[in-house]
């Protein structure tokens, strides 16, 4: 990286070699993500030569989909050495919710495909009933409705191993990857 005679780069210089906007290097740093070696005398921002990596980490998590608040995690952990007795706990918790929360944004994404198929592939003179039928219920559905119906006709005193063994087979799990019929 390109210095100054100090050994520190400017907002700029920094911004440039990391292929972000100064915008950007100053959102990191007003958060104290990316923090400053020093201040110029002009009061200009400075930034060390550790400044450069860390700001293409910042850039990889966030491309990962994290949120401000676990990048900043990660990297007090980063910084701390890895805390907490076990190796990247912080990043592998991040990357763990992040990949739930995407797996359930598939399996809406892929319910609504299949809708919007049931809705291409059926007669013209039949996609308004079927937009009404869809649009009456959340995609993909939620079996909380059978559930409580259910429970609502066990016996009070039923055994909770038993009611959990009963719902398994009276209430069938929508699939991941349904067919446009099974939307139907």
């Amino acid at each position: 990286m390109l210095t100054s005679h100090d050994g520190l780069c400017g907002i700029g210089e920094l911004a440039e070699r990391a292929g972000v906007t100064v915008k950007t290097v100053r959102f990191y740093s007003d958060r104290g993500l990316l923090p400053e070696a020093a201040r110029s005398a002009g009061g200009h921002r400075r930034y060390g030569s550790d400044a450069l990596g860390r700001l293409r980490l910042i850039r990889s998590l966030r491309a990962l989909g994290l949120s401000v608040p676990q990048v900043r995690r990660v990297l007090e952990e980063d910084a701390a050495g890895g805390e907490g007795g076990r190796e990247g706990g912080a990043l592998e918790d991040a990357v763990a919710g992040r990949l739930r929360e995407l797996g359930s944004e598939l399996r809406a994404l892929r319910w609504r495909e299949a809708a919007l198929r049931l809705v291409q592939e059926c007669p013209p003179g039949e996609r308004a009933e079927r937009l009404s039928v869809i649009g009456g219920v959340s995609l993909p559905p939620s079996t909380d409705p059978l559930v409580r119906f259910w429970r609502g006709w066990l016996p009070p005193r039923m055994p909770a191993r038993s009611v959990r063994a009963f719902l398994e087979v009276a209430v069938p799990q929508p699939p991941d990857d349904p067919a446009p019929a099974q939307v139907l």
